[in-house]
């Protein structure tokens, strides 16, 4: 029997019928939300002896290899999942995983899946729920796409498209490194085989920006102080200026359909395949749950966060808001009822820095939420579901395969 098949007779035991009710921020009942979640806080994907050739001074050393969750990660991902845990019952969802009520799927990479360990101890700490996911190593495909992993996804930005603002926030963050940007300080820090950014290819230096900056930004959550994640030359509201260049990065890497399709297309399409089932209107396409699943979590990479926004047209940026792809930061898609039918309702939710680096969401203000208008849609916010289906379907294109059945459930 297949994991699929299995989880349908879980929830046909274990998921009652229920009443739909409406949250208090939104008048439209919600049938069913699906939320792709960044993992949580990381450590750098580099060790800072392979960091060393960007910068003048050592970077900080961190408590765990390179590119794994952290114990912050792990406790603010705690808290998450006991905001979130809230956040459901207040838009008249169930939010207990112990009775099977939220389904996680995760990306096969280790951080992914320890974040779905430490989300949903915090969401139902009174049980061992599983999540989903394929063995570490093994690439798939809901989150890495059909088009190669992030490297390629950041392919294709153009250099007339780089803002002057951008342009100077590139000098800061050269500034920040090598602690002084003019050219004498360039040429020494090229003649000692340090990498500059300022008089590169702009294309290539705002790549290059872009993952410095965060690595950087990571170092400010993670909790550092001042001294080790900017060497002291950034505050915080420094860390959110810089951050920007990783935004920028994204956003003109993602800046069409046709450059986001390999990366996000196939998620796209088995998204809206599992509303559309919730719907009672099954396709081609699979669901990546049975369609009594009211709650799934999704939780992959900023790259994926990055690719739907290309997809669909969205921009969710907010001068308040520092960082478009914060760890724990999530994309969520509600099918909603109206007095028309039903429809689907987008939006975002970002912890704030400051909250990531305090470890706690639980304040109301720790999270920045925004629903979403949908150029593709005509700028509504509500799009119905037959025109969101039709649109997604042409954004996706055919870069969608049948979605395999990660291998097995994981106990946390």
């Amino acid at each position: 029997m297949s994991m699929r098949k299995v989880w349908l007779c879980v929830a046909l035991g274990l998921v009652a019928p229920v009443a739909v009710a409406s949250g208090p921020a939104d008048k439209e009942p919600v049938l069913q939300r699906i939320i792709l979640m960044r993992h949580g806080i990381r450590s750098p994907t580099k060790a800072p002896a392979d960091l060393a050739k960007y910068a003048a001074e050592p970077w900080p050393a961190w408590p765990v290899a390179p590119g794994q969750l952290t114990p912050h990660g792990i406790d603010t991902l705690h808290s998450l999942g006991k905001r979130m845990g809230k956040d459901l019952a207040d838009a008249g969802l169930p939010n207990d995983a112990c009775k099977g009520e939220v389904r996680v799927i995760a990306d096969s990479t280790p951080r992914n899946r320890a974040s779905a360990e430490a989300l949903l101890e915090g969401l139902s700490p009174k049980c061992t729920p599983t999540y989903q996911a394929f063995p570490s190593g093994q690439d798939d495909p809901l989150f890495r796409g059909t088009g190669g992993g992030d490297d390629d996804d950041k392919a294709g930005i153009d250099p007339a498209a780089v803002s002057e603002t951008t342009r100077r926030t590139l000098a800061e963050l050269q500034q920040v490194l090598l602690g002084c940007q003019d050219e004498a300080c360039l040429a020494k820090a090229r003649s000692e085989s340090k990498q500059v950014l300022l008089g590169d290819d702009m294309a290539k230096a705002l790549k290059t920006a872009g993952s410095l900056s965060e690595n950087i930004m990571l170092g400010y959550v993670q909790g550092m102080p001042a001294a080790q994640y900017g060497w002291g030359r950034l505050d915080a509201t420094g860390v959110a200026r810089i951050i920007g260049l990783h935004n920028a990065s994204f956003q003109l890497a993602h800046a069409t359909p046709a450059a986001s399709r390999g990366r996000g297309g196939n998620m796209l399409a088995h998204v809206v395949a599992t509303l559309a089932d919730a719907a009672g209107n099954a396709g081609s396409v699979k669901a990546l749950v049975p369609s009594v699943t009211r709650v799934l979590v999704l939780i992959g990479h900023d790259t994926d966060l990055a690719a739907q926004a290309g997809l669909l047209g969205l921009d969710w940026h907010e001068a308040t808001k520092a960082d478009d792809y914060p760890p724990g930061g999530a994309l969520v898609y509600d099918l909603v009822q109206t007095s028309r039918g039903k429809a689907v309702r987008l939006s975002v939710a970002m912890p704030t820095l400051a909250a990531l680096r305090a470890g706690n969401v639980a304040p109301d203000k720790a999270i920045i939420r925004k629903v979403l208008t949908q150029p593709a849609c005509g700028g509504r916010t509500l799009c119905p579901l037959d025109q969101f289906e039709a649109l997604a379907a042409k954004a996706a294109g055919d870069a969608f395969t049948d979605q395999p059945e990660p291998m097995g459930s994981i106990q946390k």
